[in-house]
């Protein structure tokens, strides 16, 4: 097996869409309008050929120093293989050997929760690579209400009681606008070296983009007609993600948003679908994730330096000057992979 690297150009739109669909591993961050977003240049490794997809690999990747570099996007928790099919072992030393030919740095990759099982057992064969293995949190919706609450932390069931005696106005919106003002006057500065306004752009194309097809559903918490909390859902495929919220000082006293994800489990009990926290690796976050009796997902993130001298010593210098080992939770809001998430503390 020959993985075949296209760039965007030449990827069939329609068949690769098909594929992602009927994929064991499907996702809406592979989709082509959801990777068109959050990073206009990447490329795919697919199998068998470029005309038509049995496996493919989405990879996001950016031009630095002159050299192409594979990297994970704002917005997009994993990607990795997917296929109609079973994959074996075979296949996952296929694509990642192929990926680690055209690709001399890879920053960091996301390997998708269903990839995890196979990937684990052959890593040892791909020297070239650090591996580690993260966690997301999944809250299976497919039981009673009941169930799903009894599930919840002694805590968290205090936190959902206090938000409902606040009086809250939950309510739909279609405008995205309040939701980013929200982590701009009361996240942003939590993020070493500030926020690229790029972001805020993105997250406003994949609401639109989601919003169209009915597949995103905004939540706002409002007292006497004043929006203190938000919240972002996008339900696809059997998985509903959380991809971003915002609270000020009055709704995270309030309890706002234990609240409004307590409303979502309560009018969506006994549906088929898994809720996807998209937990960063803090702690303090994923805590918060897990007293709702979500259950932690493992995944495995890649990353490679292969460049010549002095490019990665410069890497090397640049990744142990900014990321001191003391700034644990400044380090996980660096690499963004957090979507700016904070939880009702």
């Amino acid at each position: 097996m020959t993985p075949i690297l296209l760039d965007r150009t030449k990827i069939n739109d329609a068949r690769w869409d098909q594929l992602i669909s009927s994929s064991k591993q499907c996702v809406l961050y592979a989709h082509t309008f959801y990777l068109d977003i959050v990073c206009g240049g990447w490329q795919a490794l697919v199998w068998p050929d470029q005309s038509s997809y049995q496996i493919v690999m989405p990879l996001p990747v950016r031009i630095k120093w002159g050299k192409s570099i594979v990297f994970q996007p704002l917005f997009c928790q994993y990607l990795g293989l997917f296929s109609m099919d079973s994959l074996t072992e075979a296949d996952f030393l296929a694509f990642t050997r192929s990926l680690s030919n055209h690709f001399s740095y890879i920053s960091c990759y996301h390997f998708n929760p269903e990839n995890f099982n196979t990937l684990s057992k052959i890593k040892d064969q791909l020297a070239e690579f650090t591996f580690v293995t993260y966690h997301t949190h999944w809250l299976s919706l497919d039981k009673p209400y009941r169930q799903i609450g009894a599930s919840y932390s002694a805590d968290r069931r205090v936190n959902v009681s206090r938000s409902k005696k606040e009086g809250w106005a939950f309510e739909l919106s279609i405008e995205v606008e309040t939701l980013i003002e929200l982590f701009e006057a009361n996240h942003s500065e939590l993020i070493a070296g500030g926020v690229n306004q790029n972001a805020y752009g993105m997250l406003k194309k994949l609401f639109v983009a989601a919003e169209s097809t009915g597949i995103a559903e905004l939540w706002y918490a409002k007292k006497e007609n004043v929006i203190h909390s938000g919240i972002l859902l996008v339900r696809y495929a059997g998985r509903v993600i959380y991809l971003f919220n915002a609270s000020d000082p009055v709704g995270r006293k309030g309890n706002a948003r234990s609240g409004m994800l307590d409303m979502y489990f309560l009018q969506h009990a006994g549906e088929a679908f898994i809720f996807d926290f998209e937990s960063p690796e803090v702690d303090q976050i994923s805590g918060f994730y897990k007293s709702f009796g979500s259950q932690a997902i493992p995944y495995l993130k890649v990353s490679k330096n292969r460049l010549w001298f002095p490019f990665r010593q410069i890497q090397h210098w640049r990744v142990s000057y900014f990321l001191k080992p003391n700034q644990v939770f400044a380090q996980a809001l660096i690499r963004f992979k957090v979507h700016f998430k904070r939880a009702d503390f």
